[in-house]
């Protein structure tokens, strides 16, 4: 599995989507239920996290889940082809979709080889079906990392020192945001002194393993699963802030970030994205 097994999954997790630690006896079970023989690739990378949200995705899709095997949703198990077999002219039976949303599903294509499984894109709302890549190894191999155009922010010692230096310059006035969204807190800024809606977004690398809503029916079961940090982007240090900001403010920022002796580089010049 390599590095990519490392890096796939979205970092903080989101827990509710993370099944049980993945055993040798559920993995049998979900062989039997949809009665062909995993990948071993596959199986390596829920070794590591039972599934999830994945930071790396197919380019050009919404692809961002690689559903694990157990008894909550999304699970590998989970699917059913019969009302949907009708709506579409190509065989359903031999496909086994570990992300999808209803309409569209990613799935193991076991039609063609009951042993070897490629990888097959099918729309069931239009009626087709893509083939994505011949195994699962080499649908790993097509995954990338997509980024915007945020900036990074190194060396930040103290982010309220940060936020009020960059607070005074820019006229901002800085709001946390909780961590509903995304498990980690956001420090969110409108920026004055102009008539357009400018605004900035800092955030930290370093954020909590997993997260789970508190309202969630499973909240207390899961909320202590993954304790502990970790970083968002291994590829940047520690100590390093993620900004965000409307394109129309971009100038602006980079010249405060000057004006504070700031070292801020490209988000994607630092993950080597092409």
């Amino acid at each position: 599995m390599g590095a990519i097994g490392n890096e796939i999954w979205a970092v903080p997790a989101y827990l509710p989507y993370v099944q049980p630690e993945l055993t040798d006896d559920a993995i049998a079970e979900a062989e039997e239920a949809i009665g062909f023989r995993l990948p071993r690739e596959y199986i390596d990378l829920l070794r590591i996290q039972n599934g999830g949200y994945i930071r790396l995705t197919l380019p050009d899709s919404v692809h961002d889940t690689i559903a694990g095997i157990g008894p909550h949703f999304p699970s590998l198990t989970d699917i059913d082809w019969e009302e949907c077999q009708e709506y579409v002219s190509h065989p359903l039976t031999g496909l086994v979709p570990f992300d999808g949303d209803g309409h569209w599903y990613l799935c193991f294509d076991y039609r063609k080889n009951k042993s070897a499984p490629s990888i097959t894109y099918v729309d069931v709302e239009c009626d087709s079906q893509e083939p994505i890549a011949p195994t699962f190894q080499q649908y790993l191999s097509l995954l990338k990392l997509e980024v915007e155009d945020e900036l990074v922010v190194f060396s930040v010692g103290n982010i309220e020192s940060l936020k009020s230096q960059l607070s005074s310059l820019l006229l901002a006035r800085f709001d946390s945001t909780d961590d509903w969204d995304h498990g980690y807190t956001e420090h969110f800024a409108m920026l004055g002194g102009s008539k357009d809606h400018q605004w900035l977004r800092l955030s930290a690398n370093i954020v909590p393993r997993g997260f789970a809503r508190t309202y969630e029916p499973r909240y207390e079961e899961l909320k202590d699963r993954m304790p502990g940090e970790a970083l968002q982007y291994p590829e940047l240090p520690p100590n390093a802030y993620i900004l965000t900001m409307a394109e129309d403010a971009r100038e602006r920022v980079l010249d405060a970030c000057t004006r504070c002796r700031l070292t801020v580089k490209r988000l994607d010049e630092c993950l080597g994205v092409t």
